[in-house]
This record gives structure tokens, sequence and C-alpha cells, in this order.
């Protein structure tokens, strides 16, 4: 129990470690494009602070445990809108959205990151829900690249002062690098995520929804402090939007990949009702005065606690069977 417990703690660390210096690199290189901070976040960060959720998603099928990564996924969605983007408003005292993203689209995209747990509501996984998944996930791209107030093309502009060519490609080498100890360090949270599901005869699902859902949300951790402390929260936000946007993505491709598997409706039952009312409200505060109080994101962290609570109980239920 405690070299399985050693392992997981080290491999959260890695991936921690490696999320500061992913996202520092990304940083610098994406200052050699002229974009919105917001674009630049939804569409590049979006990606590369999913990668641990991609690493899980494909461990998890290696393993023949798909159940780990979908519980992953709803929760990794439900910790980034109802935790982090809430506790980023309550730290940053407010966080404006005014012109981020249209209103069409913003709907478009909370329905997108709300298919996966709708989706589980039957408890089957198949092959269709996958492709359903994802045909949504790319209207949406579509949607976004289409917005007219929202710029879509990359203009190469110089860097004042200039950054060296060597610089870059250690950069993007720090890229690569960090991805990597992100992907090998969640196969090994996965691996020790199954062994405590099965010591404590848990559902592989609540520990990807509990547990794994905020070790691989780290990045997205970083960099609301990165955030805060720099004034860029409109970059936080776009990267969160991209991110949970990402899981539903990997969630079609999780579907299409293993075919027909099942998981135990009930435990997303909770966090699929919690998450539509956390998401009604999110953008009720959102677009009634294009921003998200320090009021209203304490009012949204409270959703998380009753999710937590919820599960809890749900844990302590089942052990009580054994």
């Amino acid at each position: 129990m405690a070299t399985h417990l050693i392992i997981f703690v080290l491999s959260s660390l890695a991936v921690w470690l490696s999320a500061g210096v992913l996202i520092e690199s990304v940083d610098r290189v994406a200052k050699h494009f002229h974009k919105t901070a917001f674009s630049v976040a939804f569409f590049v960060l979006g990606i590369l602070t999913s990668l641990s959720e991609i690493s899980v998603a494909i461990n998890s099928s290696l393993g023949g445990v798909p159940q780990i990564s979908v519980g992953n996924l709803v929760g990794a969605s439900f910790v980034i809108l109802l935790f982090i983007i809430p506790l980023l408003a309550i730290a940053g005292n407010g966080m404006g959205l005014k012109h981020l993203i249209s209103k069409k689209n913003i709907i478009l995209a909370f329905a997108v990151i709300l298919l996966p747990a709708l989706l589980l509501a039957d408890g089957d996984i198949t092959k269709s829900d996958g492709v359903f998944a994802l045909i949504a996930f790319f209207i949406l791209v579509y949607a976004i690249h289409k917005q007219k107030e929202f710029p879509n093309k990359l203009e190469m502009v110089p860097i004042n002062p200039p950054v060296g060519k060597n610089a870059i490609t250690i950069d993007i080498l720090k890229i690569l690098a960090g991805g990597t100890i992100i992907f090998v360090a969640c196969r090994y949270l996965v691996e020790q995520s199954v062994y405590f599901a099965t010591f404590f005869n848990i559902p592989g699902s609540i520990i990807g929804l509990i547990i794994l859902s905020i070790g691989t949300n780290v990045p997205e951790l970083v960099i609301a402090a990165r955030s805060i402390i720099r004034k860029h929260k409109d970059i936080a936000f776009g990267d969160y939007l991209g991110s949970a946007t990402m899981n539903t993505l990997i969630f079609g491709f999780l579907a299409v990949s293993n075919g027909r598997f099942s998981v135990e409706p009930k435990e997303f039952y909770s966090a699929t009702i919690l998450l539509i009312v956390g998401l009604f409200l999110l953008y009720f505060f959102a677009r009634s005065q294009n921003a998200i109080s320090r009021r209203e994101g304490s009012i949204l962290i409270i959703f998380y606690v009753v999710f937590l609570i919820i599960q809890f109980m749900n844990i302590a239920s089942l052990a009580t069977r054994v």
C-alpha cells in the first residue's frame, strides 16, 4: 500500500512540475503569433493542457479499463467549470468575459461539454455515442472559427526584443519533454488508481471522477495561478473552455476505439444534474454583466463541494456493502 501511494504521489508531482515547464514554454512560443489571448488559449493551451486526459484515455484503454477515463473526463469538465473557474473569479476578484466569445457559441460550447455526461445516462457507451460526440465537437470548432469577432488567422509578428532561434528550439524541446513526462506519469496514475479501486472495492469510474479529475487538471490550476499574478484571466478562461471541450473529443475517440462498454450510471446522476444546473448559472452570470464576480464564483464553487460530498457518501455506501 505504501509503495503504491508513493508512486501515485510522485506521478502527481511529475505532472505538476512538467505542467509548469510546459506552460512557460508555450507562453514564450505563442508570443511569435499575433492573436487574441483567448483564442490562443482555446486552440493551443486547451489542447496541450489536455495531454494528461489523453494519456489517461490511452493507458486506461490499453489496460482494459476505459471506465476510468470516462469518469476522469466527466469529472475533469466538472472540476474546470465549477471549481477552477469559480476559484479564479474568487482569487482574482472577478473575471471579465466581455468580447471573448459570442453568446451563441458559449451555449454551444456548454452543450458540447455536457454531452458525455448525458450519453452516460443509460450506462452503455457505444461507437455511435463516440461518433455523435466527435461530430458535436467539430461543429463547435467550425462555429468558433467562423465567429467574426473571434480572430482565426495567425500572423507572424516579430517579438520585441526578438527571441533567438536557439531559445525557441529549446522551448519546443521543453514542450515535447513536458508532454512526454505528463503522458508517462499519467500512465502510472492510472495503474495506481486501478490498484486503489480494487483494494477498496470502488468502481474505477468513481476514482476517475474524483481523484484523477483533479490530478489531470493540474496544468489548468497552474494557469489559474499564473493568470491571476499576471492579470491575464482571459487566457485562463480560453484554456478552460478549450480544455473542457477537448474532453468531449477524447470521449468520442475513447468510445469509438473501445467499442461498447458499460459504466454504473448511478455514479454519474448527481454529477450530471449538478453540471446542468451549474452550467446554467455559469452562463447566466457570464452574460449578465459580461463577468463572473467573486460572489458569483463563491456560489458556483458550492456545486463542486456538494458534488464531493455526494461522491464520498457513495464511496462510504459501497464500503459498507463489502
